[in-house]
């Protein structure tokens, strides 16, 4: 896979540039002269996030990440459900079977097990509907955009505040790079490290491997910072236009710039979340607890700038993500994740509504394709433009309830519960205190599942947390779900069903690497007038 820089980067260009700057020979050479400008250089950083957006090669192929990559995530979370086969949706959700309340045994009607269906799609003729592709092809394209910025930032002439500049260009570049990185040793079992721009090589590393590049990148990007002499919020405010700086959630405001403490401690959290979601929970050892301790308490707090895009209806975000796709046919809400609200839950009384007509198997996919809620077009699902967050990296919630879960783990018990309703507090969720109620181990961990679940629902790590707490395991094996809600094929109520998922853990290189480089052992309008199929 060759990887090329984005075309779209170039409209960053001309929107930066007086025509006059812009003497492009060749367009199809990312290193023209406008890229040898400072202001072409902070037009290619504010680029990483049209990398991570969307990959295309070709227009008509559409690989993505907004929508397609946190829909794939949130889905096998069982926090959404997708039965369409569009970019091979449905079966990316598609559970192994489904056992009734009165022991009826429900299989897929069409193919067999997610492993299965995902597989055999697996093939470079199948683009962009092998799911496989998309957030490989993301996330090598920001990692490519990185490697861009540093083989350029020594050589582009500067005008002021030269040595501030370049170090937050390149504290830019090696943080997209480890984020690029975290994200494939989080979801694949191997990678490539590559730091040439526009290479790519044959030598697959683990997934281990990945995320220990990934701390490196990271660690690199916070040495920069650290070097800088004064305070990058008025640089940093030119790489991260409005469309990329954050909403409030519930009335909880963040800063809308960003300065070096901020960012360090958006970095922190982060590799707290590579070592808390890439083990299974009993893997874990006193030595990851306390890790992830130190690192959360340096990590986000309330009011932080955090990595997000928001749907600006103009350039970045029309209608492919997640939230607008809620509440326009395309996702729906689980019953499962319904479950886990607790009764008088505001978050629940505000965001989720009882449809007037259940959803039930629908299509006749199955009758995990059901549910009896939907959204309200507030705090997670909004048409309305700039609303909420699409969030790309970490948050201050997921750095507290991590942080909590190192508490439970390590004994205390009641440090953990006291967090876990300062979050409930900070999201206004009106929930009595959990903390004083003599809850063991087991209850403060459910308490923590369910927050996990809710707190940081449409925050992509709902996959991870249902990996590593066996979940997706095969019910033979001890994971699975019992005493799940469910509506049979007749839209019959289930109360105490037990779902066999039997997910991947970790996907396999996708074919449009592989076909070129074997592995070693180890929004478009090609999507903005879809419609589900």
């Amino acid at each position: 896979m060759k990887q090329f820089i984005l075309i779209i980067i170039i409209t960053f260009f001309i929107s930066s540039c007086d025509n006059d700057q812009l003497e492009v020979q060749n367009l199809n050479d990312p290193r023209f002269d406008v890229l040898e400008t400072e202001s072409g250089l902070i037009s290619l950083a504010t680029g990483v996030y049209q990398a991570n957006i969307d990959a295309d090669d070709d227009p008509f192929i559409d690989y993505d990440f907004a929508w397609q990559v946190q829909a794939y995530h949130e889905c096998m979370a069982d926090a959404i459900y997708i039965p369409f086969g569009n970019w091979s949706f449905r079966w990316t959700n598609q559970p192994t079977s489904i056992t009734l309340d009165d022991g009826t045994l429900v299989t897929p009607p069409q193919e067999g097990p997610q492993p299965q269906a995902l597989r055999v799609r697996n093939v470079r003729t199948q683009t962009e509907e092998n799911a496989f592709a998309h957030e490989w092809m993301t996330m090598y394209k920001t990692n490519n955009t990185g490697n861009y910025i540093l083989s350029l930032v020594d050589d582009v002439e500067i005008r002021d505040d030269v040595d501030l500049k370049r170090k937050a260009l390149r504290a830019w570049a090696y943080f997209w790079k480890g984020y690029a990185y975290s994200r494939i040793g989080s979801m694949y079992t191997e990678g490539i490290i590559t730091s040439e721009p526009g290479e790519t090589n044959a030598n697959y590393v683990s997934r281990q491997r990945m995320i220990e590049e990934a701390t490196l990148n990271y660690d690199n990007a916070i040495e920069q910072l650290n070097q800088i002499d004064g305070e990058i919020s008025g640089f940093m405010e030119s790489i991260v236009p409005g469309v990329f700086a954050p909403s409030s959630f519930r009335g909880n405001s963040s800063s809308r710039l960003l300065t070096k403490d901020m960012w360090i401690r958006n970095i922190n959290t982060l590799k707290a979340r590579n070592i808390l979601v890439n083990k299974k929970v009993d893997e874990m050892t006193a030595t990851d607890w306390t890790e992830i301790q130190t690192l959360t308490d340096n990590g986000l707090q309330a009011g932080d700038f955090i990595f997000v895009i928001k749907q600006d209806g103009v350039n970045f975000n029309l209608s492919g993500n997640v939230p607008i796709r809620l509440l326009i046919g395309w996702h729906f809400l689980s019953e499962r994740l319904v479950q886990d609200f607790k009764p008088g839950d505001k978050r629940f009384t505000d965001n989720v509504v009882e449809l007037r007509n259940a959803e039930v198997n629908r299509s006749g996919r199955g009758i995990q394709y059901g549910t009896r809620w939907g959204f309200n077009d507030l705090d997670y699902a909004s048409r309305i433009d700039e609303r909420i967050n699409i969030y790309y990296g970490s948050t201050y919630d997921e750095n507290e309830l991590m942080k909590a879960e190192a508490f439970i783990y390590s004994g205390q018990i009641e440090d953990g519960l006291n967090i876990i309703d300062n979050i409930r507090q900070f999201q206004d969720a009106e929930l009595a205190p959990v903390a004083g109620t003599g809850l063991d181990e087991a209850g403060a961990l459910e308490e923590l599942r369910k927050e996990r679940r809710i707190g940081l629902l449409l925050r992509g790590v709902g996959f991870y947390d249902a990996r590593r707490w066996g979940v997706i395991e095969p019910v033979s094996q001890g994971g699975g779900r019992t005493g799940a809600v469910v509506l049979d094929a007749v839209g019959n109520l289930n109360t105490n069903a037990t779902f066999d998922y039997n997910y991947l853990g970790y996907w396999d290189v996708p074919d449009q690497e592989a076909a070129f480089a074997t592995p070693g052992g180890g929004g478009s309008a090609a999507y903005e007038n879809a419609s589900p199929k």
